[in-house]
């Protein structure tokens, strides 16, 4: 067991090592990240990627009925995935869906970072740490309190 456990420090400690040269994203990966909101159509969020990786191509990726994730391949090393909703109304249509939930995968290090973004009011601050969340009903769902 400590063998096991020393080989996985030490591989660790070397993935670290090398991915520390690194960048976290890869170029123009935040910008584009920073620029797309809710609802944006999956016409203009490939506009956006484009201007960065002018080679992308909006794929879709897993879906589970209205909901989904559409990836974006920007390199031989690089894709993200960004999480949308197909439109009620015409299942044709397909828009960023309103939790804002992002992965950008390094396949050549195997990594895959997961993006989201979380409500930060008064009642999270009171609980440590632990979000609330919004469903799109608009019921909002909190932690359970502290006993």
């Amino acid at each position: 067991m400590k063998t096991i456990m020393a080989i996985t420090l030490i591989f660790s400690v070397a993935l670290h090592a090398f991915a520390a040269d690194e960048p976290l994203l890869p170029d123009g990966v935040n910008q584009i990240l920073g620029r797309i909101r809710p609802n944006m159509s999956e016409a203009e969020l490939e506009k956006l990627v484009k201007a960065h990786y002018p080679e992308a191509k909006a794929t879709p990726s897993v879906w589970s009925g209205q909901t989904g994730y559409v990836e974006f391949k920007l390199t031989s090393r690089h894709s993200i995935s960004v999480a949308e909703y197909k439109d009620p109304k015409g299942f044709k249509s397909r828009f960023v869906h309103a939790h804002m939930i992002f992965y950008v995968y390094d396949w050549e290090l195997k990594r895959r970072i997961n993006i989201s973004f979380h409500k930060w009011d008064d009642e999270t601050k009171k609980g440590a740490g632990k979000t609330s969340e919004q469903t799109p009903a608009g019921d909002v769902l909190k932690a359970p309190p502290e006993e």
